[in-house]
């Protein structure tokens, strides 16, 4: 959702009454802003590596689990984590390209 005319205006002239009062300030923002940027691929590709991860993990508690029941349910959600969420996410990212 993008701003109004009123709304880009407002922020814009808050920006230069910023600047004007405090221009060592705003250089340090800038520089930290641009240190801080991290493109949205490499956050997917963490976001996706973090997951399969917890899903391994899951999957082999899952396994070494001593009660049946218990030992079902975490190799189940195991492998719907490892399996179901990277391809859904996977899939989703692909179609918006």
């Amino acid at each position: 959702m993008g701003l109004t005319d009123q709304e880009a205006r407002a922020l814009a002239q808050i920006e230069r009454h910023l600047n004007d009062d405090d221009p060592r300030f705003v250089a340090r923002l800038a520089r930290a802003r641009s240190w801080l940027r991290i493109p949205r691929r490499v956050l997917l590709a963490v976001a996706l590596c973090l997951t399969y991860a917890v899903g391994l993990v899951t999957l082999i508690a899952g396994v070494t689990a001593s009660s049946a029941l218990w030992s079902v349910v975490l190799i189940a959600v195991g492998s719907a984590i490892t399996a179901a969420i990277p391809t859904v996410v996977g899939v989703r990212a692909w179609r918006r390209r």
